[in-house]
């Protein structure tokens, strides 16, 4: 049972990251349309921003994450401008092989700055446990769950309870509307790469102490915020919320009550089995009604 209660809380702690990047992944599909296929990425250069400004510029931890978060908000200024908008008039193909191309290129960017050396971001609570029920339980991975939870409450009162978030959602069902509506889509729009590439910062430096700061890091967290969106429900932030800790948990206990080498396996094949049963995922709208 005490193996059970650790397992379990390392699963909800790999599963917040996924449903961080989830979320981030939804958030950019409901606004603008677009399936970001560089969402991993996005993580992996949010992990490498703690890199810089924690081990290379070795600022103390908030200055560090703050700034680390400042680096992916412009970041996401800078997609926007520079790969959105140029791009929003192509098809979904032009535009997904500009995310995909655009994923390579960021990854092949950390690499000529960082090398392919791999580094392991430091926790807060570095080397800090806590006794529960006879297990030993990771500080850091009880923070991770909680920082989420953190997150999950703002952006639900962000998007309830805010102009802001009510313009956003706005955009998100009609854009033609939200224009005659007066509403600054083009801000909003913008607002959308801000908002996925600030939890992508998240997400990435509460994943650096738990996983190797590695350039490949990128694409597996990108497969499996994608599965967890299909198992949750594309375009439904509780499903990606859902789904995100799920895929962490089954991530986790099957690779220790199977076999690690099946731990990607039973994540996707339960991606499949939505697919081929319930394609909408537990929470999401009909995919073909999106278009």
């Amino acid at each position: 049972m005490a193996d059970f209660v650790q397992l379990l809380v390392n699963g909800l702690a790999i599963g917040s990251v996924y449903a961080l990047a989830a979320i981030g992944f939804v958030i950019v599909y409901s606004a603008t349309g677009v399936v970001n296929f560089a969402a991993g990425q996005f993580v992996m250069y949010g992990t490498f921003a703690g890199v810089a400004t924690l081990i290379n510029l070795q600022l103390p931890w908030p200055l560090a994450y703050g700034t680390a978060l400042i680096i992916m908000a412009m970041f996401g200024v800078l997609f926007f401008v520079s790969v959105y908008l140029p791009m929003r008039r192509g098809s979904i193909v032009t535009i997904i092989i500009g995310t995909v191309a655009i994923s390579i290129t960021i990854q092949n960017a950390a690499l000529l700055s960082f090398g392919s050396w791999p580094f392991r971001l430091p926790s807060p609570v570095e080397d800090s446990s806590i006794a529960l029920g006879g297990t030993i339980i990771s500080t850091h991975a009880l923070g991770v769950v909680g920082v989420t939870a953190i997150m999950v409450g703002g952006l639900w009162l962000l998007f309830n309870r805010t102009s802001v978030g009510v313009g956003m959602r706005a955009v998100a069902q009609d854009l033609q509307a939200a224009k005659l509506m007066g509403l600054k889509v083009n801000r909003l729009l913008a607002l959308s790469w801000v908002l996925a590439a600030v939890l992508a910062g998240v997400a990435g430096l509460m994943l650096g102490p738990m996983w190797f700061a590695d350039v490949n890091m990128g694409d597996p967290i990108a497969l499996k915020a994608f599965a967890a969106t299909i198992i949750g429900g594309f375009g439904s932030l509780p499903g990606a919320i859902v789904g995100g800790l799920f895929v962490g948990l089954s991530e986790v206990l099957g690779a220790s009550y199977v076999s690690s080498a099946y731990k990607d396996l039973i994540s996707f094949g339960i991606m499949i089995a939505f697919l081929l049963v319930r394609p909408q995922g537990v929470f999401g709208e009909k995919i073909q009604d999106r278009g």
